[in-house]
């Protein structure tokens, strides 16, 4: 009887199987990568938004800043 003690409660497998496939990647397809409207309107939408409010921010600054050091 040729017998190793084992302290661990690890089981032996019978093999090392892979449960992987072998293609791990695949490029999206159009229909993936396309988004749809609405949401690249909205995204358009805030992103005009964003830009307005922040030039009419600079704008007010900026007059602001002019007034101060050369009067009104």
């Amino acid at each position: 009887m040729n017998q190793y003690p084992s302290h661990s409660q690890t089981p032996d497998f019978v093999k090392n199987e892979s449960h992987t496939n072998p293609v791990l990647f695949q490029h999206p397809t159009e229909e993936e990568m396309r988004g749809s409207r609405l949401a690249l309107l909205k995204a358009h939408v805030i992103d005009f938004l964003l830009f307005a409010a922040f030039s009419f921010v600079a704008w007010l600054l900026i007059s602001f800043l002019i007034t101060l050091f050369f009067g009104g």
